[in-house]
């Protein structure tokens, strides 16, 4: 991991030279960058293992070295956030000639301390750098399997199953097909390809696909139905947390009866009885014919369930494996002769897995060095590395070599969520964009970065699958590319705990077996009935800290001691509805938020915060607005919160701003206007009769050109100011899809089309009026 490591580093440190305001001869950071460049090529040549031993030799662990990386990436985010000051000064935000003295004065004493800590780790490392030789090809494959090798008289069979006689039979209860089997046999892949047959898609009204996971939550289950046959955006799907279950339930069968569904449940694994039954009774109100496809991978779960309609999937032959990698694997179909002998004996070693064929196939592909690849593959040696036991994490670990050094640093993160998380591109590519990963040299945008390094992944199949609800792509990633992910992460990248019932924690004792003092990245599961802890003794380096708890009081001096511990904190998810309870336990209350303390403004490196479901937040300090780094800010659902901070100007850096459901906000602050990166802003009061000089109005929207998507907008006033409707500008939004207008008082009384003309949006944006806000 060193090398993903110095990869971002790097990525960084060009941010710094890239700067005129930290331009320096006397630090020479260009050179130590030329520096790190060599060590990183040395490690590439040298490989983990090799370069880890070396490392040994000299009574270093990579863990010690990644914490000195750690160290010089928030020093880096140090010198930054000396700029941000300088740019907001310069901007007239904050008082220019002081801000700029201090700046200069405190940037030749951080970019002193940069330059000899990279001194100190080119000591370490020092040596004779090598140019390194290219793991992978900058050609980008994903090859779809043209048919379903040894799972297509299956399909066949569940077809006609869904297509006979008995499956309508009326007189007995809804009909429930399961597919069973060991992960990795392509349950997921066949269940999709059934429920896309045309001849299925002919006779069902509804086909509603649900990711299960582990835990059969009926709520979370009953939310993703209605997402689908509502076709609602993945953002109503937090708002959903907030309905009662039985609302849901109602709300369910009021759109399936006198209609013919299909509900497939992906990835049954913990079974609920009653949760089965409450379910199997709502949809037994549909019409004759509905049915429910099940995949598990546990036998227990298919007795249980007590159907009729139950297929194994075993093992592949070695054959099929062959096929599958043959046709995965070739770019050129001259090669099949030479290579078939070293083929077969990478298909024996795929043991009946068409997953683990697939993967290496595509490993294989990317690699596109003809015979020498095929090689080379079959000799690594990591199918004899003792770090990776499974020998289906040395398959997948073969394509994560594969992908470049930025993307595998993306992949590890994804240690810290749980195995079957489901999470949409944009909150993924939020999380990557808080660490620090998606900066680049070309000045990229780093959405247009984050989408290239997902499609990356895609393309190494590390998603088990990738859907699209109401124009939002949500990924899961396959649980055997998770558990490699985990066996190659630092020991450090995660902690999780079923419980924590004291309120004072000591990370350097939660376990005897692993010492994770310098631990970066934490989920913290805290058993219902137990306190936030009042101290995390050796939280110092923590950068990511999310709180997964069931109505767990949060107070004030919780916080306050947590922002004066966790300096380096990058993401804080505090939140109820960010998907996090939906894998952990069933629906419920959220977190008791009460207050957030003033001492947040130290968290300078904060990029992401959610607080999202804290229904008795009533304010928010100003000093929120000191946090000139944040980029997301979500408070989905606070809906006591009264007003938002007057100084929101000061975040010069937000992209993403949820306020959905924060129904007792009366005004938005006029600063929202001086928000030019904003890329999403789900809702926005404006003032529409006239320029106030302390709330948002309908021409702050001159400046926010770089707006995405849709957005909400609630205009109140007597009338529609023609100045103001010109001033907003709406010419500019190139990106921006569509508006939702909502008319209160007496701009109510203005006919729509008089609104529309004053606003005079181009064509391709889209203007509705809606008669509700939320």
């Amino acid at each position: 991991m060193a090398a993903e490591h110095i990869s971002t580093v790097l990525e960084q440190l060009r941010r710094i030279i890239a700067d005129e305001r930290f331009r320096n001869s006397e630090f020479q950071i260009d050179l130590l960058v030329c520096r790190l460049e060599a060590f990183q090529s040395m490690i590439l040549y040298q490989g983990d293992g090799q370069f880890s031993v070396r490392l040994l030799e000299r009574g270093i662990t990579v863990h010690a070295l990644d914490q000195v990386l750690y160290n010089i990436e928030d020093v880096i985010s140090d010198v930054l956030h000396l700029g941000v000051s300088t740019e907001l000064a310069a901007a007239g935000l904050e008082k220019f000639a002081s801000t700029q003295s201090k700046a200069a004065s405190a940037a030749t004493a951080t970019l002193y301390i940069l330059r000899r800590m990279l001194e100190e780790l080119e000591e370490v490392l020092i040596g004779n750098p090598h140019e390194s030789h290219p793991l992978h090809s900058k050609r980008s494959f994903f090859v779809k399997l043209s048919k379903l090798y040894g799972l297509d008289v299956v399909k066949k069979d569940i077809i006609n199953v869904i297509l006979g006689e008995s499956f309508r039979d009326s007189s007995d209860s809804i009909k429930t097909i399961i597919i069973v089997g060991m992960e990795g046999t392509g349950k997921t892949y066949l269940a999709r390809c059934i429920c896309t047959d045309c001849q299925v898609l002919e006779i069902f009204d509804n086909i509603i696909w649900v990711n299960v996971s582990d835990d059969f939550d009926l709520g979370k289950i009953a939310r993703k139905i209605i997402l689908s046959l509502e076709g609602l955006e993945h953002d109503s799907l937090r708002l959903l947390t907030l309905v009662p279950l039985q609302s849901l339930l109602d709300r369910i069968q009021r759109k399936i009866v006198n209609k013919k569904s299909l509900l497939a449940l992906d990835g049954v694994g913990r079974y609920d009885c009653d949760d089965w039954e409450a379910l199997r009774a709502v949809f037994q109100h549909g019409m004759s014919g509905s049915g429910i496809l099940v995949t598990t991978h546990e036998h227990s779960v298919a007795g249980a369930m007590e159907s009729s309609y139950i297929f194994c999937l075993g093992k592949l032959s070695d054959e099929l494996c062959w096929m599958i990698l043959r046709e995965v694997g070739l770019n050129d179909d001259t090669l099949e002769y030479a290579v078939e002998d070293i083929g077969r004996e990478l298909a024996r070693r795929c043991e009946g897995l068409p997953f683990a064929a697939k993967v290496l196939g595509d490993a294989i592909r990317h690699y596109d060095f003809g015979i020498r690849g095929w090689d080379f593959f079959l000799r690594n040696c990591i199918w004899k590395s003792p770090r990776i036991p499974k020998y289906m994490s040395k398959i997948l670990s073969l394509s994560y070599c594969n992908l470049p050094l930025s993307v595998r640093r993306c992949l590890s993160y994804w240690a810290i969520f749980p195995k079957n998380f489901e999470i949409s591109k944009t909150l993924l590519v939020q999380h990557w964009m808080a660490q620090g990963y998606l900066y680049s040299s070309d000045n990229l945008e780093m959405e247009l970065k984050g989408e290239e390094y997902f499609k990356c992944l895609e393309a190494h199949s590390c998603f088990q699958y990738c859907t699209r609800d109401g124009g939002m792509l949500t990924c899961k990633m396959h649980s055997l590319v998770h558990d490699c992910v985990q066996s190659l992460s630092p020991y450090d990248l995660m902690m999780r705990f079923e419980s924590v019932k004291q309120l004072t924690l000591n990370l350097s004792s939660w376990t005897e077996e692993v010492k994770v003092v310098g631990t970066h990245h934490l989920v913290m599961m805290i058993a219902q009935g137990a306190g936030f802890p009042m101290d995390i003794s050796g939280a110092e380096k923590l950068r990511t800290l999310v709180a997964v708890t069931q109505g767990c009081l949060i107070t004030s001096q919780a916080l306050s001691n947590l922002f004066k511990q966790s300096k380096h904190l990058r993401l804080l998810d505090l939140s109820l509805t960010s998907g996090w309870h939906n894998c952990f336990g069933p629906s419920g209350q959220g977190n008791i938020l009460d207050e957030i303390p003033v001492e947040i403004c130290g968290l300078i490196n904060l990029r992401y915060l959610s607080l999202a479901g804290s229904k008795v937040l009533k304010i928010l300090p100003e000093t929120l607005c000191d946090l000139h780094n944040l980029q997301s800010l979500d408070l989905t659902g606070c809906s006591s919160l009264r007003k938002l901070p007057d100084g929101m100007g000061k975040l010069m850096s937000l992209r993403y701003f949820y306020t959905w459901c924060c129904s007792s906000i009366t005004s938005y602050p006029k600063g929202i206007s001086c928000l030019t990166s904003l890329r999403e802003l789900t809702n926005v009061i404006a003032r529409a009769d006239h320029n106030d000089a302390k709330e948002f109005t309908l021409g702050d929207f001159e400046k926010l050109n770089n707006l995405c998507g849709h957005v909400r907008v609630k205009l109140v006033g007597n009338a529609i100011d023609a100045d103001e409707a010109i001033r907003a500008n709406l010419w500019n939004k190139k990106d921006l899809d569509r508006i939702r207008i909502n008319l209160d008082g007496d701009i109510g009384k203005e006919s729509q089309d008089v609104i529309k003309k004053a606003l005079n949006p181009p064509s391709d944006l889209n203007i509705e009026f809606v008669g509700w806000w939320i």
